[in-house]
């Protein structure tokens, strides 16, 4: 029977709850395991039974083993048995067998592994199968020379890998499945959904708020809506990082960060000259501020990212930040012709910024007269529609009608 048992559980990045198992055996008779449940687990875990052979006093075992059971792929299940005094000629011997319900184990091929010798506090490891998806019951032989004497012990054991909790999102941060405004971030589990957290982090590094949704086992595929509550953050500051944890009812978890970060530029509109793409020499000291700002947005983000990452906090690394730029004009003159000039506007910014010095990747788009800021009749001369964009973004922002963002 056990001298002593203890388990434990330990989650990853993909978060399948990873059960290690411990514990001695004396000398008696052979023992079916005995299955632990517990609340992160639905499954009932089994825990390593050895049976004794011969007869006389019992004695401590030279040596004691612990199980990691439960894994999500690419890992594997692991073995691992550590010597309490020297050992000498160690064997592990497992072969899949089929369950106890008589269905097929996930493995089937037999595994060994050997040591001549192991000192006391040494370890020997066997990694339990290819890490196929799904369950296994494992019997099998342990045996060494100790003291110089034979030790020997059969092995039954139940491991379990399952396939990594995905987590979908929807990639337009500006669709009804975000909204910041709101504090609200929906999401898709490939498993039935038990509850997640998230944490929201402005653009200069500051928690703005965080919050947790329960939900009761909603299928696979459907929107979860997870809140959070806090205030909007420091004056100027932006959404920059949505950190959540989600759970399935299966015990399984995963880890995401979303980056919605998004910030319109102020800015002093150029003026070109009538049907001209060319920026005239007196206005570019409204682009030169426009690029002083930009910069400015952009050096702070990016000691915010730095120091997410010097931290250690970071799940899945951000894109790098860009700079979109989008032309707009009046109503006057042909649409199509109005798409072009707005284009080739919107181009000639980006270029002066690149000549400027600026490093990071520029994306520009025209949307002609599609998008006018005072709305007015056709063929209509109005400064406020002739104007620029400028958006620094994780993500590109979505576009309309069509259309599409071209590199600089």
């Amino acid at each position: 029977m056990f001298g002593h048992a203890w388990w434990l559980y330990g989650r990853g990045t993909h978060g399948y709850a990873a059960a290690m198992v411990s514990g001695r055996t004396f000398g008696g008779l052979r023992q079916r395991c005995a299955a632990v449940k517990t609340q992160a687990a639905t499954r009932a875990l089994v825990l390593l039974g050895l049976a004794g052979f011969g007869v006389g006093p019992v004695l401590a075992d030279p040596l004691h083993f612990g199980l990691v059971a439960r894994v999500s792929t690419p890992d594997k299940p692991v073995l691992t048995v550590t010597a309490d005094e020297p050992l000498q000629n160690l064997s592990i011997a497992m072969e899949p067998h089929p369950q106890d319900d008589g269905s097929p184990s996930a493995e089937s091929a037999p595994l060994k592994t050997t040591a001549k010798k192991l000192g006391p506090g040494q370890k020997l490891q066997l990694k339990l199968g290819t890490g196929k998806a799904g369950a296994t019951h494992w019997q099998g032989v342990i045996s060494c020379q100790a003291g110089g004497k034979l030790w020997k012990r059969e092995a039954n054991f139940d491991t379990d890998v399952r396939k990594p909790l995905d987590i979908t999102f929807d990639p337009n941060f500006h669709s009804q499945h975000l909204d910041i405004y709101k504090h609200f971030v929906e999401v898709q589990l490939s498993e039935p959904a038990d509850r997640a957290t998230i944490d929201v982090y402005a653009d200069d590094g500051t928690k703005m708020g965080s919050g947790q949704a329960t939900f009761s086992g909603e299928a696979p595929g459907t929107w979860l809506r997870v809140p959070w509550q806090g205030g909007d953050g420091p004056k100027d500051s932006v959404v920059l990082r949505l950190a959540m944890k989600l759970y399935a009812k299966g015990g399984s978890d995963a880890s995401i960060d979303l980056y919605p970060w998004a910030v319109s530029v102020p800015h002093e509109e150029v003026q070109f000259a009538s049907a001209s793409i060319e920026v005239a020499e007196t206005e570019r000291s409204k682009l030169d501020e426009s690029l002083r700002k930009i910069n400015t947005i952009l050096n702070r983000v990016e000691r915010t990212l730095l120091q997410f990452a010097e931290q250690g906090i970071v799940t899945t690394a951000p894109p790098s930040p860009k700079l979109y730029v989008t032309g707009h004009t009046d109503s006057v003159g042909a649409d199509s012709d109005n798409l072009t000039l707005s284009k080739n506007r919107a181009k000639a910014i980006a270029a002066y910024f690149r000549k400027q010095g600026f490093r990071m990747p520029i994306f520009y788009l025209g949307y002609g007269e599609r998008q006018l800021r005072a709305k007015t009749a056709d063929n209509v001369d109005d400064a406020r529609n002739r104007r620029a964009d400028y958006t620094l973004a994780l993500e590109a922002p979505p576009t309309q009608h069509g259309l599409t963002w071209q590199k600089l």
